[in-house]
């Protein structure tokens, strides 16, 4: 808390000042999408634009706030803190968007432009907190360490979460009538989250588990509700489902994360 103190006025200018690129891109480059769909109550009312506004600080906000949080426990400069963060959230919105074409059938060159418009706005939201609220660190950058079973076992983890969410749960997806797509989809999210921890892991001695909570529910996890509950802007969904989708996606990022470690760990101890 104290150090949100201490930095909310550089969190508040990042946050006003992305959320302005933000609509300013989509304003020029990506037009509002009309979805065959049944519309959300805030397109049926014509609060679309306020809501959408209030949400895009909620969201870019939330990702300030957890910056905050996390970054003196991230190793590097206050520079590279900020480029690693856009990036790894960043690439996470420009890869997931696209699960609008497969449910909803919409354009995917619609979808691309607003894909990069968010993704454009997240990495400069990156750059932003990593100049005004980042601190240089004396830890280094050793990610490199985790090697690759960080891009094998968090994938699988996540891909076993959304199948079961498909097949069992029965998730609003195109699981069934676009099978290779969506597997090629929800492969690509997860090898992405792999990579945001790559990015974002911090320097730490406690346990597995606690680094898994902390990155899959505090990182992730904050980001992803915030991110899944767009879709209730656009059109007329369960939000049950939106909160079950998420609560899966992230038990099974935080699996997945835990898992990492307690190898890495074991590795570790075996060559040492």
């Amino acid at each position: 808390m104290a150090a949100l103190k201490a930095q909310w006025k550089g969190i508040l200018y990042s946050v006003l000042a992305s959320v302005f690129v933000d609509v300013i891109l989509h304003r020029l480059f990506a037009p509002r999408i009309e979805y065959d769909f049944p519309p959300s109550f805030f397109v049926e009312k014509g609060l679309f634009l306020p809501a959408a506004s209030v949400a895009l600080i909620l969201w870019f906000g939330t990702l300030a706030i957890v910056f905050a949080f996390i970054q003196d426990k991230l190793p590097g400069t206050r520079v590279m803190k900020g480029w690693r963060y856009g990036v790894g959230f960043g690439g996470l919105c420009f890869l997931a968007i696209f699960e609008m074409c497969l449910i909803f059938d919409s354009p995917v060159a619609s979808e691309l432009r607003t894909s990069i418009a968010d993704g454009v706005s997240l990495l400069f939201l990156g750059l932003l907190l990593g100049r005004f609220v980042g601190t240089d660190s004396k830890h280094f950058f050793t990610q490199g360490k985790l090697k690759r079973v960080l891009f094998i076992v968090i994938p699988f983890t996540f891909l076993l979460g959304r199948y079961f969410g498909y097949s069992i749960v029965h998730l609003l997806s195109a699981y069934n009538e676009k099978p290779i797509a969506t597997f090629a989809w929800t492969l690509s999210i997860g090898l992405w989250i792999s990579i945001a921890y790559w990015l974002l892991k911090e320097a730490s001695d406690k346990p597995p588990l606690a680094q898994a909570v902390r990155f899959g529910i505090l990182i992730f996890g904050t980001y992803w509700l915030i991110y899944n509950l767009f879709v209730l802007l656009f059109v007329n969904v369960s939000i049950i489902d939106v909160f079950v989708r998420v609560i899966i996606d992230v038990l099974s990022v935080t699996v997945g994360v835990w898992a990492v470690n307690e190898l890495s760990l074991k590795k570790t101890a075996v060559t040492g």
